[in-house]
């Protein structure tokens, strides 16, 4: 038995922590759903490691036995400005919110003790000694603690997981230490780094992110938000012309880069990136007024500016890709990092067989890495053997048991009714235009809800779209997902696979758009999970009886949560989000609860 433990270090945003047992992935829960801040910006996985650990011990293993923790960033290679900078700031902020002892006054000696010595493992170390203290156990001084490259852990969560022999591995995000995109050529668990463009040279996450945030979107959440804008626009002559000259995709060393005009040769601080992508945004945008109110009438010119921002990373997206091809003549592709997120793009490569299988990974943003991390460190330097199988679902965080549900239930004095698994009353009241929550098992990884986070309701009425977005409290104009049974799924989408996670999109067909248009957004498009009896018995049960009922196998399926926070963890806030939002029913763990009769 050998065990490794990743977590996100140093903290910046999506942190997590994982459980890699055995070669297998059994444990993995973000930072956010204990915290309930959305992205868990600059806080440490304090919670999450909390949850890692008492799952192992759950597991019968003590977490004195952990072979080896895994981080997400190489000290070595981070610049000391965003050594010092990142870590004043979270420090500052979280750890005192996390409670690892002395609050600030602690952060600050960390702080202090960090800059004399430069040691981020060190430091890592002490914040573990924190959290085993937290749990009541000693922590085990002579376990190894492993930083791993940021695109390498994204790489090593592609692959690991993707059940290749060999891939390519395409890592796309904002930044890394320095890097924002790499191809890596992977055989039986080896990486070669092929090509690479770093953030100076070009970076298609930050161009996002900055862009995004010109629209007057937060930088983090709103490239989900463009991505569902874009299809309201159009190619625009403007804003074509100025990203026409924006990147260079022929290069030799590099999948991209951009235009000379639009990038440095010198090493940059993270505010002086990020600074330069202000600028290139703003150049994008040109005198175009992109004030408007996000949840009135679409402004044109905004639909446009993201129509465009989207039409230039698919297409530099399929380049890379491409130039992938050209230099492995690998016939399966891996992706990860954050603009694997990305799904629109994600169904342009599909769509081009330019390779025979495809595979994304599911949490492709920064919590990721942990699992990567993890995966990598377990298997080069503990010297265990991933077994490298196509992952088939990610319910990995904490489940509540039977007796902790009913005492929740049964404490909020709800009107409740115990219908175990049978679900067909559940399944009705959706086919009457009922909007439910939808709540069991253990909690899925990464941003999309998978049918046990998951608010459901109708996708044959063209209400359902408006009603759902209202009681969300998110804009109008932002698509609703689908979760649709496989056996279906060629009579609602082109040339459908067997895609379980969200995060690639698919042309509905002309029958599907017609019989669930609640689902199709305005370029018909539909960003579906497939779902079979072996992956969520239950979830699938539920969409087979609302085929029973209303002869449609599929339905709409959006994440547990009301605006501005992250998916519900426990059976109390779910609870809480129903009492708060207008849904008309509950389905908690077996129980049923109506608002009305």
């Amino acid at each position: 038995m050998a065990v490794a433990v990743g977590f996100t270090f140093p903290p910046t945003h999506d942190s997590a922590a994982v459980v890699v047992l055995d070669g297998k992935l059994v444990f993995a829960a973000e930072e956010e759903r204990y915290t309930r801040h959305k992205r868990s910006k600059g806080e440490p996985p304090f919670r999450s490691l909390i949850a890692a650990l008492e799952y192992l011990r759950n597991f019968g293993i003590d977490p004195q036995d952990v072979d080896a923790f895994a981080t997400n960033w190489d000290p070595k290679l981070l610049p000391i400005a965003w050594r010092f900078g990142e870590f004043m700031w979270s420090l500052d902020s979280s750890v005192g919110r996390a409670n690892l002892g002395g609050g600030r006054s602690r952060a600050r000696n960390y702080l202090s003790w960090a800059m004399r010595g430069f040691n981020w493992v060190d430091i890592a170390r002490l914040f573990l000694t924190k959290v085993y203290a937290k749990i009541g156990a000693p922590f085990p001084h002579d376990v190894k603690i492993v930083p791993v490259m940021h695109h390498l852990a994204h790489a090593a969560s592609a692959y690991y997981f993707s059940g290749f022999h060999s891939s390519v591995v395409v890592t796309i995000d904002g930044q890394g230490e320095r890097d924002s995109t790499v191809v890596w050529r992977v055989d039986n668990g080896e990486f070669e780094n092929i090509g690479h463009t770093t953030k100076e040279d070009g970076s298609l996450g930050l161009l996002y992110e900055l862009v995004s945030e010109k629209l007057g979107f937060d930088r983090f959440e709103g490239p989900g938000k463009v991505m569902g804008l874009a299809p309201y626009g159009s190619n625009d002559r403007l804003f074509a012309s100025r990203f026409d000259g924006l990147v260079i995709t022929n290069g030799r060393d590099s999948p991209y880069v951009f235009a000379d005009a639009f990038r440095t040769k010198r090493k940059m601080r993270t505010n002086e990136v990020d600074e330069m992508y202000r600028r290139i945004s703003d150049f994008l945008a040109g005198e175009v007024d992109l004030n408007w109110n996000h949840r009135k009438e679409i402004s044109r010119p905004a639909a446009n500016l993201a129509w465009q921002l989207q039409h230039f990373t698919e297409e530099t997206v399929m380049a890379t890709a491409k130039w992938a091809k050209e230099q492995t003549g690998e016939r399966n592709i891996s992706l990860a990092g954050g603009v694997a997120l990305n799904a629109k793009a994600n169904m342009e490569l599909l769509y081009s067989k330019m390779y025979n299988d495809l595979f994304i990974f599911p949490a492709a943003n920064d919590a990721g890495t942990a699992i990567g991390a993890a995966a990598y460190v377990y298997e080069h330097a503990i010297g265990g053997k991933m077994r490298n199988e196509r992952l088939e679902d990610v319910y990995l965080g904490l489940g509540y048991g039977e007796e902790i549900v009913k005492k929740v239930v049964k404490d909020s004095k709800w009107n409740a009714e115990h219908i175990g698994g049978d679900v067909t009353e559940v399944a009705k009241l959706v086919s009457r235009g009922k909007v439910v929550a939808w709540y069991q098992g253990r909690a899925e990884l990464g941003p999309r809800a998978l049918g046990n986070r998951s608010i459901i309701a109708d996708p044959t009425s063209k209400t359902t779209w408006k009603k759902v977005n209202e009681i969300k409290g998110r804009e109008f104009w932002r698509p609703l997902a689908p979760s649709v049974l496989d056996k279906d799924r060629d009579v609602y989408f082109r040339d459908a696979v067997d895609h379980r996670f969200m995060v690639l999109m698919f042309e509905m067909t002309k029958e599907g758009t017609k019989r669930a248009p609640a689902v199709s957004h305005v370029d018909n498009t539909a960003r579906p999970q497939t779902v079979t009896k072996n992956s969520n018995p239950r979830w699938y049960n539920l969409i087979k009886a609302f085929e029973s009922t209303n002869g449609e196998g599929i339905i709409v399926n959006t994440s547990f949560n009301l605006a501005g926070e992250p998916l519900v963890e426990t059976p109390k806030e779910a609870l809480s989000s129903f009492a708060i939002g207008g849904f008309d029913a509950i389905y908690l763990e077996g129980w049923l609860i109506r608002k009305h009769s």
